[in-house]
């Protein structure tokens, strides 16, 4: 008996962690619906952790994929970026590979989609992030420029 409660309160628990992304056409893709959950990268962290990026969740998976499954992930994006209330994109060819998604706010808490992928011959490098907390869009620029600056 304890085994199915514990089991059915993880399960709540995961449902409950992932309602930010809920209503997002990139949902499924965070639930492990485009690419299984056991081929992604999964990172997720809420709370005080992230207040010094301004955020109070992060939630962020990253896979590899071939062409057809990078052109599905990024039509899921773009089609966010299409309600959107601010979005900036690039494209390679038809297939989307940077979105800086700023979603409409829940209440007073900013949100956000960020998503790259990257060519590495005919398998692609997909990162997509889901961010919330009062974060401006100019405070999301300069994280991602000091970690840019960082790589090279």
């Amino acid at each position: 008996m304890k085994k199915i409660i514990l089991c059915l309160t993880i399960l709540l628990m995961t449902d409950f962690m992932a309602f930010g992304q809920r209503g997002l056409n990139c949902h499924p893709v965070f639930r492990g619906k485009v690419v299984p959950l056991e081929l992604m990268v999964s990172t997720e962290v809420r709370g005080g952790e992230m207040a010094t990026y301004k955020l109070d969740y992060y939630r962020g998976v990253t896979f590899r994929a071939d062409t057809a499954t990078a052109r599905k992930v990024g039509a899921l994006v773009a089609a966010d970026a299409d309600a959107a209330r601010s979005c900036q994109t690039e494209k390679t060819g038809d297939i989307l590979t940077y979105a800086l998604i700023e979603l409409k706010p829940d209440k007073k808490i900013n949100r956000y989609l960020c998503y790259q992928a990257r060519p590495s011959g005919y398998i692609w490098k997909i990162t997509l992030l889901y961010l919330e907390g009062v974060a401006t869009l100019e405070d999301l620029h300069s994280m991602f420029e000091k970690q840019e600056t960082k790589e090279k």
